[in-house]
């Protein structure tokens, strides 16, 4: 899903929402989910409780996917079933660039976010994630989002540990700058991520996912992705990505005004290793890029926007 801008009724400015692309179906950190076996440490495993429902976090519904074989591969099938690893918690940072240019103006923003997922010790559906301390190399936005550490987020995971809504609770002291930054980053992620099937294959197959996705612009997102390798619960995927908008309107957000899309592109492809173990990608990059153009009331006069996004898992 390609940025979202921020835009006044007057004057139609650059975008600085960022989209970030993740394969949403399992994952893990490499390296950082060992533990050493302790009584404390097996208690902190799993979410006793939801903290992100607690704090009143309203969920936020992610578009469904549909996921069509359309080869299973080659050699020893099986279905990639999920298998919630209850006795570690999963430690991964997310990172996440948007850049959008229009004449006579540029924006971009980086979101550095660890995060520390632990599914519910008795539901292993949910998701409960703890914010670390997250940066940016903008000076200003950094200072602002050094307040959201410690903020709760969760996750409503559907059968195979597909999103199906996410839930943000930031810090009281959090400012909506930092907020939005998160909020929109995490949302992005999940909007976006790559589904699995769930249906039995094996190493070289390959499928088609498609969503709906509601933004500014209605689109229909178009993922087709591969599995080069299959080892143990780790799955690696090469995909790409593609956007058709649904329809020509593009709704400026905070009002009822729209702008027409008269063009439109937006593609991208990229690599992610997920553990059927984990609730969040093991590791993985994603570069997107793409352009419309906005017309208003002057025709004449249409707005040409420069968008690019790119998007690591570590």
């Amino acid at each position: 899903m390609s940025p979202r801008p921020r835009v006044n009724r007057s004057v139609v400015s650059s975008l600085a929402a960022a989209t970030a692309l993740s394969v949403l179906v399992a994952g893990c950190s490499s390296g950082s989910d060992e533990a050493s076996p302790s009584t404390s440490a097996t208690a902190a495993a799993c979410a006793t409780e939801s903290a992100s429902r607690a704090a009143g976090a309203a969920p936020v519904p992610i578009a469904p996917a549909t996921v069509t074989v359309l080869d299973a591969g080659a050699g020893d099938r099986r279905a990639p079933a999920a298998a919630p690893d209850v006795a570690t918690p999963q430690m991964v940072t997310l990172v996440t660039t948007s850049e959008v240019a229009s004449p006579g103006s540029a924006d971009a923003q980086t979101v550095d976010m660890p995060l520390t997922a632990r599914f519910g010790c008795a539901d292993p559906t949910n998701l409960e994630m703890d914010l670390g301390t997250v940066t940016s190399p903008d000076t200003t936005l950094d200072d602002q989002l050094s307040a959201m550490s410690g903020s709760k987020a969760g996750l409503t995971l559907a059968p195979g540990l597909a999103p199906v809504s996410l839930r943000i609770a930031p810090a009281a002291d959090a400012g909506g700058e930092a907020r939005l930054a998160v909020e929109q980053a995490l949302v992005s992620a999940m909007n976006t991520a790559v589904a699995v099937p769930t249906e039995p294959i094996a190493v070289g197959a390959s499928w088609r996912s498609e969503r709906v996705i509601a933004s500014a612009a209605t689109v229909t997102q178009t993922i087709e992705a591969r599995l080069t390798a299959w080892e143990g619960s780790r799955l690696t995927i090469e995909f790409t990505s593609d956007e058709s908008p649904v329809n020509s309107v593009f709704a400026i957000p905070g009002g009822g005004d729209s702008l027409t899309i008269s063009r439109y592109t937006y593609s991208g492809r990229g690599t992610m290793t997920v553990d059927l173990t984990r609730g969040l990608p093991v590791a993985g990059e994603a570069t997107y890029r793409g352009a419309r153009e906005l017309v208003g009331a002057d025709p004449a006069r249409p707005l040409i926007q420069q968008t690019g996004l790119s998007v690591t898992w570590r």
